[in-house]
This record gives C-alpha cells, sequence and structure tokens, in this order.
C-alpha cells in the first residue's frame, strides 16, 4: 500500500513576550481621559449661545448637516434643496441622517457631540486594547496623547462635526485586530477572520474614501508576509479584499445611478485644474495639525517616531504595532502625495489624522527601546494625561468666551445667514463659494455652492464648459455672497463694477462674477477681520 508523508506546516513566526498584561491605573487609560474630554466637550456645546457653540465645529462640517437634515426631511441628497450631491464621505452622512431626524437646532449640535463622543471613547477602548496586547498599557497612554489632545482641541478630530473621528475609532480597532491576530498570521486566522478585517477595513474606507490608501498598503504587506510563512494568501488575500472591494463597488454603483457620476463631487471638485505638483501640501502634512494657532509638527514627528521604532527592531506586538503604525503614516503620506498631483487646492486639518495615529502605534517600541525605567514613563504619562486634559479645557473656557480667530466667521454665520434672509427677492437664491457652510445651514433660501463641493455633476460640467452663468440663471440666483475682503478686479466694459473669481480655492478652472457698487446690500464685518457681503446678482452683466 502506498502511503503519502503529510506536509509539515509552515512554523508560526516567533513572538517576543510583550511583557505582563497587566491593567494600569485607571487615570492612566485612554478611555478615562477619552471620557473626561468627552464631558468637557459635551458641557461647552450644551451650556454656550447658539452662535458660540456652532463655532465649535468645522464649517465644513455643516455641509454634512445641511445635507443629512434635507435626507431627514425627505429632500433627498441635496445641500439647497435644488441640486443633488453625493460631496461627502458616506458612513458618516449616514450616521448623522438619525441625528437630524429626531433634532435640529442646538438640541442637533448637542446630539452630534454625544455620537462624536461615542466614537471618542470608544477609540480610547481601542487604545488600551493595544496597550494590553503589546503589554506597555502605560507606555501606548503616553504615546495617545499627542493624539487625544488635537483629537479634542485645536483641529479636533472627533469634535468638528467632520468623519475623522469615525475614521480613527475604525482604524484603532484594526490595528487592535492586527495585534489579537498575530499580523493577520495567527493559527487562528482563516477565512472568517480575514472576512471580519476586511470589513473593519471597508468601515474605514466609508468612513473617508481616501483611506483606499493606507488599506492598499495594509494588504500589500500583509500578503508579502503571508507569501513567506507559506499561508495559503490567495484564498486568504480574497476573503480579505472582498469586503472593501464590494463596499466600494456598491458605493460607485449607487451614485452612478442617483448623482450620474461614479465619484463624489467634492473630490471631481479638487482636482479640477490639477496635474501640476502642490509642494505646499508636503509642507503641511510635515507641520500640521495646528493646536492654538501653532503648527505642531506632528507630521514631522511621525516620520521620526516611526523611524526609531523600525530602528529599534521590536518583536512580538510591539514590533507589529510599530508596523502597524508604519503602514498607517505610508499610507497618510500616500493620501497627501495623491492629492499633491491631482488638485491644487489647500488641505484642511482632517487630512493630517495619520501622523498622531502613527506616533500611537509606533511610539511604544521607540519609547520601550531607550526609556525602561518603570517609574519614569508613569510619571511622564500621568504628566501628558493632566496637560491633555488642561489643553482641551483652557480650549474649551477659550472657545467658549467666542470671537477665536480660526472660529469667527462660522460663529457669525447665524447671524448673517438672518440678514441674508431679509434681503429682497426673499427666499430666492444665493450663490457663494467658500465659507458657505455655516451660512447656508442656516439660511432660509437655497445656497448655490460655486466651489461645487456640496453641489451637482452638472455644475462641474458647467464649470468645464464655461457655461455656470446659464446654471446659475437656470437656478434663479438672484443675490451673491463672499466672505472675505477681496477688493476684485475692476471690470473695464462696467465702470463702478467689479470682478470675482470663484472657486476661490486652487488654481483650476474658474468663473468670472460681476457685480456693482451700487448693488451692495450687505457688509458684516467679521472677528477674523474679514466680512460678508452681498450683493445682488445681474443675470445680464454675467453671461
Amino acid at each position: 500500500m502506498r502511503t503519502s508523508a503529510r506536509p509539515t506546516p509552515a512554523p508560526d513566526r516567533p513572538k517576543a513576550d510583550p511583557g505582563p498584561r497587566t491593567r494600569p491605573p485607571v487615570w492612566l487609560t485612554a478611555t478615562a481621559v477619552a471620557c473626561v474630554l468627552a464631558v468637557i466637550r459635551i458641557a461647552v456645546v450644551a451650556f454656550s449661545p447658539y452662535s458660540t457653540a456652532v463655532g465649535l465645529f468645522d464649517d465644513d462640517a455643516f455641509y454634512y448637516f445641511g445635507v443629512a437634515g434635507h435626507i431627514a426631511a425627505g429632500d433627498g441628497s441635496t445641500f439647497n434643496g435644488l441640486d443633488p450631491t453625493n460631496g461627502y464621505h458616506p458612513l458618516w452622512l449616514l450616521i448623522l441622517v438619525p441625528v437630524f431626524l429626531i433634532t435640529n437646532g442646538k438640541a442637533a449640535l448637542v446630539a452630534v457631540t454625544l455620537v462624536s463622543s461615542l466614537l471618542a471613547i470608544a477609540s480610547g477602548r481601542q487604545i488600551d486594547r493595544i496597550g494590553l496586547l503589546t503589554g506597555r498599557p502605560v507606555v501606548v497612554t503616553l504615546c495617545a496623547a499627542p493624539l487625544l489632545v488635537v483629537g479634542a482641541a485645536g483641529p479636533s478630530f472627533w469634535y468638528s462635526g467632520m468623519e475623522t473621528g469615525l475614521l480613527l475609532f475604525a482604524l484603532l480597532w484594526l490595528a487592535a485586530t492586527y495585534l489579537r491576530t498575530d499580523g493577520f498570521t495567527s493559527a487562528t486566522f482563516g477565512t472568517a477572520a480575514a472576512r471580519n478585517a476586511g470589513v473593519l477595513m471597508a468601515i474605514a474606507v466609508l468612513a473617508r474614501l481616501d483611506t483606499v490608501f493606507p488599506m492598499a498598503v495594509l494588504g500589500v504587506v500583509t500578503v508579502l508576509t503571508w507569501v513567506r510563512l507559506g499561508k495559503p494568501w490567495v484564498r486568504l488575500g480574497l476573503w480579505l479584499a472582498a469586503p472593501p472591494a464590494i463596499a466600494l463597488a456598491a458605493y460607485l454603483a449607487v451614485n452612478q445611478a442617483l448623482f450620474h457620476t461614479p465619484l463624489p463631487v467634492s473630490g471631481q471638485a479638487k482636482a479640477l485644474g490639477g496635474g501640476g505638483f502642490n509642494a505646499d501640501t508636503i509642507g503641511q502634512f510635515l507641520t500640521s495639525p495646528v493646536l492654538f494657532g501653532q503648527s505642531t509638527y506632528l507630521g514631522a514627528i511621525g516620520v521620526v517616531v516611526v523611524i526609531g521604532a523600525l530602528a529599534a527592531r521590536a518583536t512580538g506586538s510591539l514590533g507589529l504595532a510599530a508596523r502597524f503604525g508604519t503602514i498607517v503614516l505610508t499610507g497618510g503620506a500616500l493620501t497627501v502625495g495623491y492629492y499633491a498631483f491631482t488638485s491644487s487646492w489647500q488641505l484642511w486639518p482632517w487630512y493630517f489624522s495619520s501622523a498622531p495615529l502613527a506616533i500611537v502605534l509606533a511610539g511604544p517600541a521607540l519609547v520601550d527601546k531607550w526609556a525602561n525605567w518603570v517609574p519614569v514613563r508613569r510619571i511622564a504619562a500621568l504628566g501628558l494625561v493632566l496637560l491633555v486634559v488642561a489643553a482641551v479645557g483652557a480650549n474649551a473656557v477659550r472657545s467658549g468666551k467666542g470671537g477665536v480667530a480660526r472660529s469667527a466667521f462660522i460663529e457669525a454665520g447665524p447671524a448673517v445667514a438672518a440678514q441674508i434672509d431679509a434681503l429682497a427677492p426673499a427666499g430666492e437664491p444665493i450663490a457663494m463659494g467658500d465659507r458657505a457652510g455655516s451660512v447656508g445651514y442656516h439660511l432660509h433660501r437655497p445656497v448655490v455652492h460655486l466651489e461645487g463641493l456640496v453641489n451637482s455633476a452638472d455644475y462641474l460640467e458647467a464649470l468645464k464648459n464655461g457655461t455656470v452663468h446659464q446654471f446659475l440663471a437656470s437656478r434663479g440666483v438672484a443675490l451673491y455672497a463672499r466672505g472675505d475682503n477681496e477688493p476684485g478686479t475692476p471690470d473695464p466694459t462696467n465702470p463702478g463694477c467689479v470682478r470675482f473669481v470663484e472657486p476661490q480655492q486652487g488654481g483650476g478652472l474658474k468663473v468670472d462674477i460681476v457685480v456693482c457698487d451700487k448693488d451692495l446690500l450687505l457688509t458684516t464685518p467679521v472677528a477674523d477681520g474679514t466680512s460678508y457681503r452681498v450683493w445682488t446678482y445681474r443675470a445680464n452683466l454675467n453671461r
């Protein structure tokens, strides 16, 4: 009888002992810190006057709020009630719709803050899981301090009203899963586990679509590891890739069916006129985010930390955490590089969350290599925890008083909207580009967004074809607004009139808007030194 020898399975990669998985004191956990920060933030939003509470969110968040409000009211996916738009990341919008279905006004802002608080606390819980999995919970809390402080103050990743808090939660959950399964290579990591990891990847991508870059890097690194270890990489790879691929395919198909374009118009608007190299984005990546008006250079610090962690050659879970941090930072750099080559627009704070997240993951390997005295770690972690709480508290007091330059124009939105609503002709559409978020959300007349971020595919076609004024005429635009102090360029064919260029951002396709001094209806100064101005829009001057 012929017998066959069973093949010897490839050995699992040896792991170093991560150390004792003892829980740190509760006051040294990211969950506890996140809870304290959540209480501070909720209190500021709940007890501040409405105009001040508005300023605690980014202006672009009100594009989300406006679309979510229209969907909740049964109007469909639109910001202005006239044009369908898909200019948003889908998962965060889906979360916001129920909020605006049951709340409005100040209650809606508090409800959004509550949802954001849950995401922040859940993110803190994942950070603590990573600490326990690495056996270095205090060190992980220490390295999480930069993320916690910029996540709740400054650009406020979790509380700005944007999608970044959801993205951070998804990536931290995925990172904890990566560590728990030995980098997707443990003996129990089969097709079901690959599918579950793929679902987390899909959530991250739907939370923010350009997360395809770090997820692609994660996929490549994982497949190469499987090949090296002799794992069934084709079968596992298909199960890992299936959820994000299906999610993206469904997203593109729905967009094509509902909006006649597969990709979000916001990204397409920013890409108009791209194709060069926008070096400013690289500087932003290295110096961002900004805290209390000052650059934190967390991007540059993140690069140094990741390189140092790789040089430390940590093994076991510490090494895996450093690898995942490297993947996150590499994906973030690829994302910024993509925008540098495809768009001439400035990037905003929510584009730069990869560096502080990479510090959380890669920092422990670096600290473990060069700072081994445990009492010092605890003292440093406690000091940073207190500093985080103090910084966020100081920012809360500062923001609660109102008039902060970064948010002054957002705070002015409700009052300016009321002034515009009082202008004749009542209820007729107004065209506006930059700074249209808070104003447009609070208006009781449609806003035709000249930047195109929350307009329609038809508007982008009009911008490409030079037919924007016909588009505005078809929407019945009667007013034109700006939120700056630009004087405009004198119009040679119409004395007493000036030309403004829209969109203001970037160096792409533009359209001239002609308005006249005699048609200036409103000038409202803002605390940041700019002004909101509104003119009558005359179709006979704009053709």
